[in-house]
């Protein structure tokens, strides 16, 4: 017997495709720049690619894989952000990504949200400057010290697509 959050789940999945289907057939692509869907075996762990970002310029070009991971009791707890493809904005190891839209920050979680919205909140937070716990720092970059921190970024980006296209869930 499904429980809420998974019915919950399951509509957002139908309408997130719904909504993909809308924009490639009124564009002939999608116009977002992120396509977010749940994983076909698991409902609780929706995977997304974040692309399009013009702004900064350093991740122009870029491709970047994340998930969202729903609690079992999703809506009424907030889910965890990661994300996976190296960017130079947030880190692709630790506990995941901390905004008022995640699990760290459980006063501040809406359940009315759902996780295209969190998606949507994530892109806006990341083509700012602002820092938040799973940022990364700036002695992080200096493993390469031939390149800035822009270089290195950009390196990033330009290898995206590829490193996205060949993850098995994508």
């Amino acid at each position: 017997m499904k429980n809420q959050g998974q019915l919950r789940l399951q509509r957002e999945a139908k309408m997130a495709k719904k909504d993909m289907d809308n924009q490639v057939k009124k564009t002939g692509k999608i116009s977002d720049n992120y396509i977010c869907l749940p994983d076909p075996e698991d409902v609780y762990t929706w995977y997304y690619v974040v692309f399009g970002l013009k702004e900064p310029s350093e991740y122009d070009g870029g491709f970047y894989f994340g998930k969202v991971t729903c609690p079992p009791d999703y809506p009424a707890k907030a889910p965890n952000i990661k994300i996976i493809t190296e960017n130079g904005r947030f880190r692709t190891h630790g506990e995941g990504i901390c905004l008022s839209i995640s699990n760290f920050h459980p006063e501040s979680w809406n359940p009315a949200w759902k996780v295209s919205q969190i998606v949507i909140g994530l892109v806006s937070f990341w083509i700012s400057d602002e820092y938040t716990w799973g940022a990364v720092e700036d002695y992080e970059f200096d493993s390469n010290p031939d390149l800035s921190q822009t270089e290195q970024k950009l390196n990033w980006a330009m290898s995206s697509r590829e490193s996205v296209l060949k993850n098995e869930k994508f």
